[in-house]
């Protein structure tokens, strides 16, 4: 899966990573990116994922680093993932519409929002015969299945590290708050209302924003840390169970 590895990165391993590859394997095996990818994508996303690791491992300080690494791939994540679900009643598997600030609106504005908006008009730049919603809804899968992998792995390393708590984590909770961000960027490029209620709309936007700045703040507990802040101040706040 993940490639041969030269006599130097093996001296060099730390023994987290094996157990991490061996997770970021499972996430593959259950996730569609295979059909759209092909086999030598595949072998380099993964050679990729692999070093990733391993560098953080070797690092310094692992848990900071991961956690860095982790928060970035966590936004790129959710900035495909509001594009990905459509609205009811079609399935979510991500269960996240409905939640504060995530319409499943999106979907249906891809064209225009790969016009208007900087992050993705990047992405899309080489790109071939991308020419109506499914195109774009093609390449859009592909990015967020690409970044999704990713995340996951990261994710198995910031657990291995001990950066969690032991009461559930923050994971679901971070990947709404950074949905929550994206679709609100988006509704702002497409020149839709907030997805919030008008008297809550910016101060929950803002709200959701500092789940990320808490995160790299090193928290040991971002939603702890986050619901403290404001409650109490009319901010929707989900509920997600504990892993």
């Amino acid at each position: 899966m993940f490639g041969a590895r030269t006599a130097v990165e093996k001296q060099r391993e730390n023994p987290i990573v094996g157990s991490v590859v061996q997770t970021s394997a499972e996430v593959y095996s259950r996730i569609p990116l295979c059909d759209f990818i092909g086999e030598e994508r595949r072998a380099e996303v993964a050679r990729e994922l692999y070093l990733e690791v391993n560098r953080i491992c070797n690092s310094t300080e692992p848990a900071s680093a991961c956690r860095e690494k982790y928060a970035a791939a966590m936004l790129e994540t959710a900035s495909y993932q509001v594009l990905v679900i459509r609205p009811a009643p079609e399935d979510d598997s991500s269960s996240l519409r409905g939640l504060p600030g995530i319409t499943g609106e999106l979907n249906a504005h891809l064209v225009d929002l790969f016009k208007r908006n900087d992050h993705l008009r990047t992405v899309i730049y080489g790109e071939e015969g991308v020419k109506n919603h499914a195109d774009y809804s093609r390449v859009v899968q592909r990015l967020y299945w690409e970044s999704y992998w990713l995340l996951e792995t990261l994710n198995a390393a910031r657990i291995a590290l001990g950066d969690s708590v032991d009461d559930g984590d923050w994971d679901d909770a971070f990947l709404h708050a950074a949905s929550v961000n994206a679709e609100h960027a988006y509704r702002w490029d497409l020149e839709l209302p907030p997805a919030f209620d008008k008297d809550v709309a910016k101060e929950a936007a803002n709200a959701y924003s500092m789940f990320t700045d808490i995160v790299m703040s090193g928290a040991r507990d971002p939603v702890a840390e986050w619901r403290n802040y404001y409650q109490g101040r009319g901010i929707p706040m989900p509920e997600f169970e504990t892993q």
